[in-house]
């Protein structure tokens, strides 16, 4: 009876063990780490790696929540699982990592608390659950240049533009597409600064939704962003039109300078009417609607208007030929006036020839003896010149003439031609202005 006894009391003990081994889940290790892993700056993307052990296998790939952190843009790259193959003690341990991409938009501390991360191992799809350790990181405070609004860091940035079409020929009611593409290398798409399209006056604006998307490498690494931004311009009046370029700042998050990627502005030319026309004439068109539709477009209007610029040459031939005479006369008269023939004279002021600076004045004097001016250098010296005059003119002659050695400057005697010139032209005004009857009362 007591041998009984114990036999049952040892099995009982060994289906209890059993029992508690089978029920004891199997270990998991988990780890946390920010690559990379020293201060972040503000605006700058990180990686948040989870790395999940076990000695056993998994059936499915862990399950990892979307995390909300205030401060900081979080989310689960879409990274294929990378594999993982360590020694615990001996033991070989197999796991997978996962990627959270951060961007903290704020200066301080970002606390990412502790979550709970759940697996399923072994052949028996065991559920496990597993708790992480909270992350702290440290974020530096980012100093924006003058009109920057927006921080964006990367390794690289690229932005391009597609006009559509492309083959010119606009007409008004065309429609005109441009498509800006933004990529950047370690930047999230949601980081990257939307595009904004400046209205143009005779264009209206259609803009359409931006489509992002995290470009991945070919072993599914996290490689950066890209945007696309896309307008139509609906085209009102005819006309030059031009779209302003495109720029975004951003800073090199290898240098830590600022640097800037510029699409050029885009220039384009509408005309009247529409190029498209029906590849087969409509039974209900006739001559007069395609006569109209042809008078309407480019060439018809060009010839319109040389018709009625010709019409009118015809009509005013007349008058256009006694314009033509008198504007003829005027630019003679211009060409050939005592004010041409004084501009002659200032432009000898570095004249060094006496021969030629005599043969220049003597042209201006008799230009101005035709309006009443004395017919001689010596006779404008005498009624409007002066001692300046005398000297210079006697020098010039003396040189001309070998006659002494007075000394003549170009610049000293143009000076004084244009001083008796100033008063000759003020007493043809004062001339001019008198009064042609005495005052009626004199003595009141």
């Amino acid at each position: 009876m007591k041998a009984w006894l114990a036999c049952c009391l040892c099995w009982v003990a060994i289906v209890a063990h059993a029992d508690q081994a089978a029920t004891r889940p199997p270990p998991v290790q988990v780890r946390v780490h920010a690559e990379p892993s020293n201060t972040l700056m503000q605006g700058e993307t990180a990686r948040i790696a989870v790395d999940v052990l076990t000695p056993d296998f998994f059936t499915d790939a862990p399950v990892l929540p979307e995390l909300h952190v205030d401060g900081a843009y979080l989310s689960l790259s879409d990274e294929t699982p990378g594999h993982l193959v360590e020694t615990v003690n001996g033991e070989t341990w197999s796991g997978v990592s996962r990627t959270y991409l951060i961007t903290p938009l704020m200066s301080g501390d970002v606390e990412i608390p502790s979550f709970q991360i759940t697996a399923h191992l072994g052949a028996e799809r065991t559920p496990v659950n597993v708790q992480t350790q909270p992350l702290s990181l440290k974020v530096r405070a980012l100093i924006l240049p003058a009109g920057v609004t927006e921080a964006l860091i990367a390794s690289s940035v690229k932005i391009t533009q597609t006009i559509t079409p492309q083959d010119g020929g606009l007409h008004v009611g065309d429609t005109v597409t441009r498509r800006i593409e933004i990529t950047a290398d370690g930047a999230p798409a949601m980081m990257l600064p939307p595009t904004v399209f400046a209205p143009v006056d005779g264009l209206t604006l259609y803009a359409a939704s931006p489509v992002t998307r995290d470009a991945v490498d070919n072993h599914g690494g996290f490689v950066g962003g890209d945007r696309v931004d896309t307008a139509s311009y609906v085209i009102e009046h005819r006309g030059h039109y031009s779209l302003p370029p495109v720029t975004v700042r951003w800073m090199d998050s290898r240098t830590r300078q600022w640097r800037e990627s510029t699409v050029a502005e885009v220039r384009f030319h509408a005309w009247w009417g529409s190029p498209d026309k029906p590849r087969f004439a409509l039974p209900q068109r006739g001559f007069m609607p395609r006569m109209v539709g042809w008078l309407s477009s480019d060439a018809g209007l060009a010839v319109l208007l040389l018709i009625v610029l010709a019409w009118l040459a015809w009509r005013f031939r007349d008058m256009g030929e006694r314009w033509w005479h008198r504007w003829q006369a005027w630019r003679y008269r211009r060409r050939h006036s005592e004010a041409a023939a004084f501009r002659a004279v200032r432009r000898q002021r570095h004249e060094t020839s006496a021969a030629t600076m005599a043969a220049t004045v003597d042209a201006w004097i008799r230009r101005a003896a035709d309006d009443g001016a004395p017919a001689s250098v010596s006779a404008w010296a005498s009624r409007y010149g002066d001692a300046a005059l005398h000297g210079q003119w006697s020098g010039l002659q003396d040189a001309l003439y070998g006659q002494g050695a007075s000394a003549w400057s170009a610049s000293s005697l143009i000076d004084a031609l244009a001083s008796a010139r100033e008063r000759w032209k003020h007493s043809r005004r004062r001339w001019r202005h008198r009064a042609a009857l005495p005052p009626l009362n004199p003595f009141s």
